[in-house]
């Protein structure tokens, strides 16, 4: 499909300035290496975790493209993009480091062929010489989870699915954050690790020696006032002590066996006349 240009005034009254760079911008390095004006015609520019003062970086030429790398004073390579030395493009598409979109450099073939005359290797700027206009850049905040990094490197983001494991739980809940003194909501992945401690040792056993633990998670006791339950505390203990403040003897036994906790009602008197 042919290219249409929509508003080519605007192309024109903007022909002979800076722009898509600042108009304090010199556009011309240590080293004598210099970018013509008009050579980029526009830029949108919003890398993740981008600051104020985007800027050109540095052009990294060599024999097979030319890679224009944008930064900002914290991070000098915040994203990039590329073309053929031998076939220049009409538009630069930028990506950062893990291949998220970060921008856009609007060109012409013609205009960019300028690069084919540059020597082999990298031209540093500095952000008074190649700052982009404040109106090119878009802020975009470093804010929660917009990717996952594979262990190999690999950044999956966009439409992703999570899917728990053996004991892992994943749940959504809404939870309250303040952003610039207002209080919002925002839906958060709560993720619970969970199940038996003995799972590795049933995975390396031919046929399961043991049943998973059940542990007691209630005890419900009656007195003479009725029934009432007890809770475990916050590791899943019970204290059961066999004894009284209230009497001087003791007939209460408390074991575990395999099969579970046994009551015996045996011993003798706890107190008497000590003797040396």
């Amino acid at each position: 499909m042919p290219q249409r240009v929509i508003y080519p005034q605007w192309r024109d009254q903007w022909e002979a300035t800076p722009y898509p760079f600042s108009d304090s911008a010199s556009l011309t390095n240590d080293a004598g290496d210099f970018i013509l004006n008009g050579t980029f015609i526009d830029a949108h520019i919003y890398p993740v975790g981008g600051l104020a003062g985007l800027y050109l970086s540095s052009i990294d030429v060599d024999n097979q493209n030319v890679t224009f790398n944008i930064g900002d004073s914290a991070e000098p390579v915040r994203c990039s993009g590329s073309f053929p030395v031998t076939s220049p493009l009409d538009y630069i598409s930028l990506t950062d480091r893990y291949g998220r979109p970060a921008g856009i450099l609007i060109s012409e073939r013609k205009r960019l062929a300028v690069f084919q005359t540059w020597g082999v290797g990298l031209h540093v700027f500095t952000a008074s010489q190649t700052s982009f206009a404040a109106t090119c850049c878009m802020p975009t905040p470093a804010i929660g989870v917009r990717g996952i990094v594979l262990e190999d490197g690999t950044v999956v983001s966009g439409s992703v699915w999570l899917v728990g494991g053996e004991g892992v739980v994943l749940s959504q809940e809404d939870v309250n954050i303040r952003v610039k003194c207002e209080d919002l909501t925002t839906p958060t992945i709560r993720i619970d690790i969970v199940g038996d401690p003995l799972r590795r040792r049933d995975m390396c056993e031919a046929e399961p020696s043991f049943t998973t633990p059940n542990p007691v998670r209630t005890l419900r006791i009656r007195s003479d006032a009725g029934w009432f339950d007890c809770q475990p505390d916050e590791f899943g203990n019970y204290s059961i002590s066999a004894n009284n403040t209230l009497v001087d003897d003791s007939v209460l036994r408390i074991r575990t066996t395999e099969r579970g906790i046994v009551f015996e009602a045996v011993g003798s008197t706890i107190t008497g006349n000590a003797s040396t």
